[in-house]
């Protein structure tokens, strides 16, 4: 990586998963998607508290691949 002390660690890590995981991502093709799990036990495996892990996927993640949430009946 190049010049890190630039970065916090956090953006350092969400760097990393994008290169990793979706740079290969074909938007036409969800199958080519990382899971949450993969993303997270990568992160974490890289020295990322839970939290940040789970908090770099969901920045990460395509709004199209999101799931949960509440239901679009409830929203107003």
């Amino acid at each position: 990586m190049q010049n890190t002390t630039a970065y916090g660690e956090g953006l350092q890590l969400a760097l990393m998963a994008n290169r990793e995981f979706w740079s290969t991502y074909d938007p036409e093709d969800k199958s080519t998607a990382p899971t949450k799990h993969e993303v997270v036990s990568f992160l974490r495996s890289r020295g990322a508290s839970k939290n940040l892990a789970e908090s770099i996927d969901k920045v990460l993640r395509p709004t199209s691949l999101k799931c949960g949430g509440r239901p679009k009946k409830w929203k107003r």
